[in-house]
């Protein structure tokens, strides 16, 4: 493995210490809170990584507080949903998804050099390599881990500009004007963090660190971390009936009464499959498994290497089918068998796990 395509997580962002502030945030928290801070620093990095940003602002009459505009990363207005049972539809914001591919890996091994004591080393892999990501454990193996990592929620971003219209419009804004505006980052439920003028210092990152760090808000992160719960369970359970369902990512099309009534655009997702949370994805998964079992058969006589599938959350629709079989299957090579006899066998120590170690925020298998 060339050691130049090996690098520090985040090493290449101006915000990667305010991110670092905000993941140890949840050090010692509950496994909820974990994964609801990373998509909090998944929206701030979808919001960073947007270029063309003020392109997608609308005007929206159900912003919180003296809000009143809009940008969501999924195509539906959330702040209308939820406070005027409003299908509205607007187009969502995106990163390019080869630096969001990046961006996603590298926060995600963010998350587990900071949160998980177990590994003293968390490097990120660039280039081709077979391999995202190469841990070291503190008995000094090495770890090789695919990395498949997606938020379950992509929290909106809201902003007070200048536009006197009551309903949905573009705000037409020079990226100059974009970055006098007062923004905030929108939590669900009309809970928010102010994020303060756009231009500022480490935007959006530094003002959600000093957030989370003052205790006087913990009221407040208690709520939104409770929305955040509901959307989770509403995906897990592919509960349509919840509120929250059409919240997430991979919640599809909206239901009929949005194109009846609200003049939804035919054919228009609120988001598709290709967001399933985590390594919900079914080609994600197939793709993980692959890769690390690749892995193990590359260094299958090298027994200090081990190998991992990240993940921020676990396969919650898909895990029972397409993960849980994995979980406990060795195998090893014939050239390997043993025969004694009649028999013909293979040492344990000759036996690899498909992988060794299911790394997630909720519920890592760690052996």
């Amino acid at each position: 493995m060339n050691d130049y395509n090996i690098k520090e997580p985040l090493v290449d962002y101006p915000w990667k210490e305010e991110a670092e502030r905000i993941i140890l945030s949840a050090k010692n928290k509950t496994n909820d809170y974990r994964t609801f801070v990373f998509d909090l620093c998944m929206s701030l990095a979808y919001i960073d990584s947007t270029s063309g940003l003020e392109k997608h602002l609308q005007t929206c009459p159900s912003c919180p507080a003296n809000y009143n505009s809009h940008i969501g990363f999924i195509n539906l207005c959330s702040p209308c949903y939820e406070k005027s049972n409003i299908w509205q539809y607007q187009k969502s914001a995106k990163p390019q998804s080869g630096a969001l591919g990046k961006l996603s890996s590298e926060m995600m091994l963010k998350f587990v050099e900071i949160l998980f004591d177990e590994f003293k080393e968390v490097y990120s892999i660039g280039g081709t390599e077979v391999a995202d990501a190469k841990l070291v454990d503190g008995k000094g193996k090495i770890i090789l881990a695919e990395i498949k990592s997606a938020p379950l929620l992509t929290f909106p971003l809201l902003l007070k500009s200048r536009i006197e219209d009551k309903e949905h419009v573009s705000g037409n804004l020079t990226s100059s004007q974009f970055r006098e505006l007062e923004s905030a980052i929108y939590m669900h439920s009309q809970s928010y963090i102010p994020l303060g003028q756009i231009k500022s210092e480490c935007w959006p990152f530094k003002p959600v660190a000093d957030y989370l760090e003052n205790e006087s808000n913990s009221k407040a992160i208690e709520k939104m971390l409770e929305t955040w719960i509901e959307a989770k369970n509403a995906y897990t359970q592919k509960n349509r009936d919840s509120s929250y369902f059409y919240l997430a990512n991979a919640s599809g099309d909206p239901p009929k009464i949005a194109n009846e009534r609200d003049n939804w655009p035919t054919k228009e997702s609120i988001s598709d499959s290709k967001t399933s949370t985590g390594m919900d994805r079914t080609d994600d998964i197939k793709k993980g498994i692959y890769q690390s079992l690749k892995l193990g058969i590359s260094n299958y006589k090298n027994r200090n290497i081990e190998t991992a599938l990240i993940s921020n959350l676990p396969a919650l629709r898909h895990g029972n089918e397409y993960v849980d079989p994995f979980v406990n299957i060795l195998w090893g090579e014939e050239n390997s068998l043993v025969r004694d006899g009649e028999l013909e066998y293979l040492k344990k120590d000759d036996l690899r796990y498909i992988f060794d170690h299911l790394i997630t925020l909720d519920s890592p298998i760690i052996r």
